[in-house]
């Protein structure tokens, strides 16, 4: 964990997120004719629909899309928001799990989501990019597919490191 700018601990993950947001968007004010989004506004919503309770039921929306096994479960939290100048960034976390009858906790995965709002385009469509925890990659909802494998990869790790820890 590390601290954040208001002096609370949060997982490096989360401020991984928020710098990729904010370069992006001086990337996109950089270029002439910015790229359209390249996600569906009609998925996540335009910015001027935005709630924080219907981005987390979005959120619930896009995850159960995903080609994973039913023995995985999760829930979504909302985390907080971070103000910029122009825009409003929503976190939210999904923390999932796979509960066997040998171990009824299992190891979790975070997944943290942020959600891009636009306080001065309100015709925007909300810019959402996930990332999972112990790893660097931002993924955007429709240009990456989500892999199952990603999960079982670091719960395997958190039991590897778990078994080297007892021995």
């Amino acid at each position: 964990m590390e601290q954040n700018l208001s002096g609370t601990n949060e997982p490096a993950e989360i401020s991984l997120l928020i710098k990729s947001l904010r370069f992006e968007r001086q990337l996109k004010e950089e270029l002439e004719n910015p790229p359209p989004s390249m996600m569906d506004s009609t998925v996540w919503g335009l910015c001027k629909d935005f709630t924080k309770g219907g981005g987390y039921f979005k959120i619930e929306a896009y995850i159960k899309t995903w080609d994973i096994q039913p023995v995985w479960v999760y829930n979504v939290d909302y985390i907080r928001t971070e103000l910029e100048d122009d825009f409003k960034i929503h976190l939210y976390r999904a923390l999932f799990m796979a509960p066997t009858a040998r171990k009824p906790i299992g190891d979790r995965v975070n997944i943290y989501f942020a959600m891009e709002i636009s306080k001065t385009e309100p015709e925007a469509p909300v810019e959402v990019r996930f990332l999972l925890e112990s790893r660097r990659l931002i993924h955007t909802p429709g240009t990456s597919k989500f892999s199952e494998k990603w999960l079982t990869d670091i719960t395997d790790t958190k039991d590897l490191f778990q078994r080297m820890m007892e021995s």
